[in-house]
């Protein structure tokens, strides 16, 4: 499952759509249960349909075993396009799944747009523990105060390096760069190696990495009333001059390559350095590869910044209230100590509930450590910005592939800045 690098075109015309709708028409679902001992069943989309699809169609299908609420969860897994293109048209219609797993990203829009409900009190039920969840971790779900979304994973870009290709270039396979800096250098001398062997590769919808490359520098995409551009800047062009120099002129990568064309080089064992996020694990190890993970290089030796990204569970408003218990039910079965180290473990993810991060097993599994470092200091990129999906796709991605094209990093800046004012201005 990828998450983040590429947003899709279209989904916030369709949200404001949906939200058009349910204002005129309201909400008209009923439940399905009439008494305590009657099955409730809710229905539920998500868009994981990797090898953690897997896993969580066996979680879903434990709980609707062994629960005592009576409750079914009916579940529909496809992938994160077609969940965007068919849930504001499901919300229009009253024909949208009970609750949802959405990309932080997204949420923003259907938020602005009113077609999702505070989900607030659900951390005030009974056996929930609201100091169990990483505050970063909560406050991803929260928009102008308000909780709409309970964690389900959270995650960052990290640092994956094969130590394979180090000990051929002749690098210590133990010790990555920690640096921008030390990456442009090992990436260098791996690349040196020839065979098709590549350095680092940086796709060219990798807004992912690009946010954590400005942040990192020091530069901004928004100014503090997040109301106009702040791209325009020398932190900014220092940060495309140094993608620059990496592809276009050193030629560590390929100057030309998707985020999904970049994971197959990562497979197949011919990239050095690359920056993803954690579902890149279950493909290495199915791989045989030889690789490590790290937390991100920095600007500086001893800095500590990272974005924090994730998906969480919503409730859409075309929703029945009759149907928020037995949805919490579920949300609640989630955020287990039991299920968060399950989900943790298979999945290599970083846990973001402290009692599932104090566990025995998860501190023994070095991955998912290592992942967690990062979740104490990474935070969300401008959260609850209903422009950021916009700005990603038809700003950021298509800078970066300027950037990596050898066009001048000024000329890009300056248009990347006016673009961005002209979305949030609504033109």
């Amino acid at each position: 499952m990828r998450h983040g690098l590429m947003k899709k075109l279209g989904v916030v015309a369709a949200i404001a759509a949906a939200g058009v709708s349910l204002a005129a028409c309201g909400s008209s679902k009923s439940s399905s249960s009439s008494s305590s001992n009657k099955t409730t069943t809710i229905t539920f989309w998500n868009g994981f349909t990797s090898t953690d699809g897997d896993v969580l169609k066996q979680i879903v299908k434990d709980y609707n075993k062994t629960n005592k609420d009576h409750v079914k969860v009916k579940m529909d897994i496809m992938t994160w396009d077609n969940f965007n293109q068919k849930l504001p048209t499901g919300i229009t219609a009253k024909k949208a799944p009970d609750f949802v797993a959405m990309n932080y990203g997204d949420m923003a829009s259907y938020v602005a747009n009113g077609t999702m409900k505070d989900m607030g009190d659900f951390y005030k039920q009974n056996g929930v523990d609201k100091s169990n969840f990483e505050t970063t971790a909560r406050n991803l779900g929260v928009i102008n105060g308000k909780t709409y979304f309970v964690p389900m994973q959270v995650q960052g870009m990290y640092l994956y390096w094969n130590k394979k290709l180090f000990k051929k270039a002749g690098l210590n396979p133990n010790n990555p760069p920690k640096t921008w800096d030390e990456l442009a250098t090992d990436a260098k001398k791996i690349s040196k190696l020839g065979n098709n062997t590549q350095g680092f590769a940086m796709p060219k919808d990798g807004s992912a990495i690009m946010y954590n490359l400005l942040q990192d520098n020091g530069a901004k995409l928004l100014n503090g009333s997040e109301k106009k551009s702040a791209l325009n800047s020398a932190a900014t062009k220092k940060s495309f001059d140094y993608l620059q120099q990496l592809i276009y002129k050193d030629g560590v990568g390929p100057k030309n390559i998707s985020g999904a064309e970049a994971d197959n080089l990562m497979l197949a064992g011919s990239l050095g350095l690359y920056i993803n996020g954690p579902w890149l694990n279950s493909g290495l190890k199915k791989n045989n590869i030889d690789y490590g993970i790290s937390t991100l290089v920095q600007a500086k030796q001893g800095d500590k910044k990272a974005i924090l990204d994730g998906v969480g569970f919503g409730i859409p408003t075309s929703t029945s209230d009759s149907k928020t218990k037995a949805i919490y039910s579920f949300v609640k079965y989630w955020n287990t100590t039991k299920i968060g180290k399950k989900w943790s473990l298979e999945n290599k993810c970083a846990p973001y509930l402290k009692s599932v991060a104090a566990n025995k097993d998860i501190k023994k599994d070095k991955l998912v450590s290592t992942m967690y470092k990062q979740i104490g200091y990474a935070k969300p990129y401008y959260p609850g910005n209903k422009n950021m999906s916009n700005i990603t796709t038809n700003v950021i991605n298509p800078s970066i592939e300027k950037v990596l094209a050898g066009n001048n990093t000024t000329s890009v800046m300056k248009s990347a800045s006016k673009q961005v004012d002209s979305t949030l201005s609504g033109n």
